[in-house]
């Protein structure tokens, strides 16, 4: 009884608690957007909102519930290597419109740089912060890793790369809706590249073409990001040197 005490007294509750705490609510949001078909009722947005509450509400520590949710922490890298099995199986797909896909992920990387280094000049924030933004639109691992690679603060990526997914899952589809973007598959590759993940599994409940080629853009999207990450920024401190914005 008195261990149980010192573990509430000390906050030490929420290691324990953190990990059942995380899955149960993932999938309790989960089953009531599908009962509902409310997309404001995002698996991951309500979790957070609520596991942050209850962080300042109890003064737990946050470094408690991060040491005791790590093993998900850990299961991001494998689920990253993982993609390399719809990327197989899609490589059919991939070969036969190889050069419009390509194209269009290109340009998403590049537009995603191009608005976080005007962003950051316009705003006068930190110049760290151009590839702690630029890499928002792939999935967190891996913009984690081009973030830290060229400088920026990786931790604040993952938060940005979070709310990016969950604000195109929620507002993805009726932006395209609005400009009449109707063809399934320029909707997926549209939501893959700016939405990753999450925004994937919103295109999965859309229809299986949009699923897809938002699969697709993903993977896609973050590999060329890894190597064009790092060209781009350079090119981009050329253009500070050049202009001394």
């Amino acid at each position: 009884m008195d261990t149980i005490i010192s573990l509430f007294e000390n906050h030490e509750w929420m290691y324990f608690a953190s990990l059942p705490l995380s899955v149960g609510l993932f999938f309790l949001v989960r089953a009531v957007q599908m009962k509902t078909g409310w997309s404001i009722l995002n698996p991951l947005l309500i979790p957070v909102i609520i596991i942050i509450a209850i962080i300042l509400m109890t003064g737990s520590d946050p470094k408690e519930y991060q040491d005791g949710t790590r093993i998900i922490s850990w299961l991001l890298e494998p689920c990253i290597v993982a993609l390399a099995i719809p990327l197989y199986l899609k490589f059919n797909l991939i070969k036969s419109q190889a050069l419009p896909i390509l194209i269009c992920c290109a340009i998403s990387i590049f537009i995603s740089f191009i608005i976080a280094y005007v962003s950051c000049h316009v705003m006068g924030v930190n110049h760290n912060m151009i590839p702690t933004l630029g890499a928002r639109s792939i999935t967190t691992p891996l913009a984690m890793d081009v973030s830290d690679r060229l400088g920026g603060i990786s931790s604040v990526t993952a938060c940005i790369v979070c709310g990016v997914g969950i604000l195109g899952a929620v507002i993805g589809f009726p932006l395209m809706k609005l400009f009449r973007i109707r063809n399934p598959k320029a909707q997926g590759l549209a939501i893959g590249a700016c939405a990753h993940a999450v925004g994937t599994s919103a295109a999965n409940e859309q229809g299986e073409t949009q699923g897809a080629y938002s699969s697709l853009s993903l993977i896609v999207c973050g590999v060329m990001t890894t190597f064009l990450a790092t060209p781009i920024f350079m090119l981009l401190n050329f253009l500070d040197e050049v202009f001394k914005w």
